[in-house]
């Protein structure tokens, strides 16, 4: 983690308009037969869509064919359980489109060109995983246990690497299942596509996924570690700096209790989450009182009528 800065510094921040400049990975320009798949097996290496491209490591060494990172899918099957539908999204297609991308066990993903900050991307469950984790199966349990009482989850860690491999300081953890309230009316298995916010990390040159189960043995986690992608930085038309510059200033950071917010416009909107992507606090006062949170580190999202910033706060 880098040295954090001293309490009553001020961190300022601009908004920005925007210009064209990157292509959402939409998947849509991967050729693939009608509920077909694409899982690496030209040896490529892995694909490009938009401005990113897409890990994949496939292999037949053990005289079968397997593959992980990533593949392309547009089949809809949403019902079938098992590791023979391992292609397909539990929403039974992709988020408003054909095409979608799935992810098996350790994924990355490496931008194009030059380090930029990514907006974002969409998730859902795979239908294997989904119907596992609600059904359990031979391999894994049922979450939430015959009780349905057992703190069960299936999550998936994002880190970052920039300035040529250097890694990140910031991680959020996404979950795709989590039983682990004490009320089980708020236990989920994710059937949605929800939406993932990355411009916390800033620019970077590539990113990583990393599962976590509740349900793990002695050859690691149990549950099919499978996810869903689409959208890849959605908002990514217009990510490109004009002079046309807004200061923000946010102090003191870190912070104990009130977290004051400078800004030139009018403030629509201040939204504070954790970094498993959960509202703590919302409002539309320029001054935010934190004492109730616990102490670490949280996203500020600041809306005005010409944009929307981002900044990393630490609560003490």
């Amino acid at each position: 983690m880098k040295k954090q800065l001293q309490l009553g510094l001020a961190i300022v921040v601009t908004l920005f308009t925007q210009t064209a400049f990157a292509q959402v990975s939409t998947f849509e320009n991967i050729e693939l037969p009608i509920n077909g798949y694409y899982n690496g097996s030209d040896w490529k290496g892995g694909f490009n869509s938009g401005n990113a491209f897409f890990v994949n490591e496939y292999d037949t060494a053990f005289g079968f064919e397997s593959w992980g990172g990533f593949a392309v899918s547009n089949i809809k099957d949403s019902t079938t359980a098992g590791f023979m539908n391992q292609y397909a999204s539990i929403t039974g297609g992709g988020k408003n489109s054909n095409n979608y991308a799935v992810a098996y066990g350790d994924a990355k993903i490496r931008v194009t060109g030059s380090a930029r900050t990514v907006s974002g991307f969409y998730i859902t469950n795979s239908t294997y995983a989904y119907l596992d984790m609600k059904n359990g199966s031979q391999f894994s349990k049922k979450f939430g246990g015959v009780s349905g009482n057992d703190p069960d989850f299936l999550s998936v860690t994002i880190s970052s690497w920039k300035n040529n491999g250097n890694a990140g300081d910031t991680s959020i953890t996404v979950y795709l299942a989590d039983f682990r309230d004490a009320n089980n009316a708020n236990d989920y298995i994710l059937n949605t596509w929800k939406w993932v916010d990355l411009s916390v990390f800033g620019a970077v040159d590539s990113f990583g996924f990393n599962f976590a189960s509740s349900d793990t043995g002695a050859f690691g986690i149990n549950t099919p570690v499978y996810f869903c992608m689409d959208n890849f930085d959605e908002n990514a038309i217009g990510v490109q700096e004009t002079l046309n510059k807004i200061s923000m200033i946010i102090y003191p950071n870190p912070v104990q209790n009130r977290l004051h917010i400078e800004i030139e416009e009018d403030l629509v909107a201040a939204t504070i989450t954790d970094l498993q992507g959960k509202t703590v606090l919302a409002g539309t006062e320029k001054e935010i009182d934190l004492s109730a949170l616990e102490s670490g580190i949280y996203i500020l999202s600041a809306s005005t009528s010409k944009g929307i910033s981002t900044q990393k706060i630490v609560k003490q």
